[in-house]
């Protein structure tokens, strides 16, 4: 492509790009004279007053860049196809158009739900049955219709979600818009390409007053704008691909991240006894500021997210399907144990819980019958089996080896669970894993392994399943099992680091050995200590440069007042009531130089 030909290309992203930014700080200004500004509140994450018209400059941007489009292609010979295009879309431009009027009321007059979700309901409709547009995933046309309902809607709140932080939503909805101009730069589709364009372009503006700190905010307006025409775009893309698994995989992954914020923002009220629509700063981008990252650190991972999750739907589209089928299930798995891990840092107080039949059945499902666990391992097991196939036949299924798979499948999920239950998989804390439960999940492993091949023998003797797939399995499934659970204690030894702030203090532990490490896993699990670990005094010779989870035993007491100064301790930290022979050693030196000591007192008290 020559640099003119892609110049012209990207003119209507340049061109809603310039009125965007003409259009954001005139809206900033509009919005302190009408009284338009959200003021800081204890259930929103922004510190000053900040205008919140932002969606009025964004989809002027896009309107605008349309009109100046059509009316360029009335004056210019070139361009007499352009108008048949973009008219082609006119039910997608209007539904997006009422779903920005629906967003700009509800920022002047509150809308309650149920009449929401009417209007929503109405712009799906005009959308979906001028041009009949729908996802083709189910083979009923009932079912497909439903699906596609269900998508526009729950998209355009998850965006709308999403919009909890600084540059966020704005973020992650550039990222999705710019893979759809791609898709649609890919099949030639002119229409939707220019909304795609057109609608990144404007985004790109508002997000450069928007990334934190923000000077406005794109309200409700520029979300349900955002959610439903992004929605609506890849819904009417045409896919390249074949599979029936690509034509919700594709939208699935582009989407992801809101998918995720808005299950886990969802689930999680509702344990607490909470309504899910109700604001608060427990999304997935406030859990990354409780783990320790800044605001705009917070932001630019969940944009690397929300890019990995669009490779990966490119990704989906332009390979094969055997291959689509083992690079999905694994980002599914990572970003999901993300989430899961994140799902659990407390960010809301006790307090704010409330004690429901909902949230007591949820908690049940979750706790008690394992529901998330059990669905988890539902793609695991399935991914561990399919992997095994595809390092089988030399990274690439045939439509024999598809056929073995699919007809052994049932039989690999069935004896992976039962094997999973008798032996104890489902009655371990992820958390606190450790050598028995890797024996343990060695052991269901090689049970869920022998029982699938027995059982795929019995039902179809001639079918000629290779015997080192199962061997292949059983490796892939512990090594699954081993990583999934594992994946929590890598996350806390993170979170643990991150929550070692500038200000903590600065400590030696007297005693190494096993009271050493208990007393490190204690201050590792009570991050509200702020103890930084320097290092270990220990008078054992033999335990000297050793480490204990990455913390130095430096060398004996003699090197107290040296360490002390050089590394300027705060406070000492004993791991062992102390003698009056240790006390007489430290005592005077840490008295003189204000140091505190401290001891850790564990201890079996009877109760009589």
């Amino acid at each position: 492509m020559s640099f003119l030909a892609f110049f012209s290309s990207t003119l209507p992203l340049l061109a809603a790009l310039a009125i965007s930014l003409l259009l954001a700080p005139l809206v900033r200004r509009l919005c302190f004279k009408v009284g338009r500004v959200s003021y800081p509140r204890k259930d929103r994450w922004h510190t000053s007053p900040t205008p919140t018209l932002g969606g009025v400059g964004m989809f002027g941007a896009f309107a605008l860049t349309t009109i100046i489009f059509l009316c360029l292609a009335a004056f210019f010979q070139s361009y007499t196809s352009f108008p048949a295009l973009l008219f082609a879309h006119w039910n997608l431009i209007l539904a997006a158009g009422i779903m920005f009027v629906l967003g700009l009321y509800d920022d002047f007059k509150r809308i309650s739900p149920p009449a929401k979700l009417i209007v929503q309901l109405i712009a799906a409709t005009i959308f979906i049955f001028y041009d009949d547009d729908v996802i083709r995933f189910f083979p009923w046309p009932v079912a497909n219709l439903v699906l596609t309902f269900f998508w526009l809607v729950g998209i355009s709140n998850a965006i709308n979600l999403l919009d909890n932080m600084d540059g966020l939503a704005g973020g992650v909805s550039l990222i999705a818009a710019l893979f759809l101009c791609y898709f649609n730069w890919r099949v030639g589709d002119g229409g939707l390409l220019f909304i795609s364009l057109a609608l990144a372009g404007g985004i790109l503006g508002f997000l450069i007053y928007n990334f934190p700190p923000a000077r406005i905010f794109m309200g409700d307006s520029g979300s349900m704008f955002l959610g439903f025409t992004l929605a609506a775009l890849a819904v009417a893309r045409k896919t390249q691909a074949s599979s029936v698994f690509a034509v919700m995989g594709v939208p699935i992954m582009l989407f992801l991240l809101p998918i995720l914020d808005t299950s886990l923002v969802t689930v999680t009220r509702i344990l607490r006894g909470q309504s899910p629509a109700q604001g608060g700063t427990d999304h997935t981008s406030h859990r990354l500021v409780a783990f320790g990252l800044s605001e705009r650190q917070a932001v630019l991972v969940l944009y690397g997210m929300a890019l990995v999750s669009g490779i990966s739907a490119v990704v989906l589209e332009a390979r094969d399907y055997s291959d689509s089928l083992v690079l999905t299930p694994l980002v599914l798995i990572i970003l999901s144990l993300f989430t899961a891990y994140l799902a659990r840092l407390k960010v809301v107080t006790a307090a704010a819980a409330q004690e429901t039949g909902l949230a007591r059945l949820m908690v049940s499902l979750t706790y008690k019958r394992r529901i998330f666990e059990l669905l988890f391992d539902l793609l695991l097991i399935s991914f561990s089996y399919y992997l095994a196939y595809w390092m089988r036949y030399g990274l690439n299924m045939t439509s024999f080896s598809m056929g073995l798979f699919l007809s052994s499948w049932p039989a690999a999920l069935g004896s992976s669970y039962l094997s999973f239950y008798v032996m104890g998989i489902y009655r371990g804390v992820w958390r606190y894993v450790g050598i028995d439960d890797l024996l343990r999940y060695a052991r269901a492993a090689i049970a869920a392994t022998l029982l699938t091949l027995s059982v795929s023998l019995l039902f179809n003797p001639n079918a000629g399943y290779p015997l080192e797939v199962f061997v292949m399995f059983g490796v892939a499934l512990f090594l699954g099992l081993g990583a999934t659970r594992l994946s929590f204690q890598v996350l806390d030894g993170l979170y643990q680091r991150q929550q070692i702030r500038p200000g903590a203090s600065r400590i030696l532990l007297v005693g190494a050995g096993d009271a050493g490490e208990l007393t490190l896993n204690w201050i590792a699990r009570t991050p509200d200590l702020h103890y930084k670990p320097l290092g270990f005094l220990d008078d054992d010779p033999k335990r000297w440069g050793a480490a204990i989870h990455d913390v130095a035993v430096l060398g004996g007491l003699e090197i107290l007042e040296k360490v002390c100064v050089e590394r300027k301790v705060d406070g000492i930290l004993l791991t062992t009531p102390p003698d009056a022979e240790l006390m007489g050693r430290l005592l005077p030196f840490c008295r003189q130089k204000g140091i505190w000591v401290r001891v850790l007192r564990l201890e079996l008290e009877l109760i009589e």
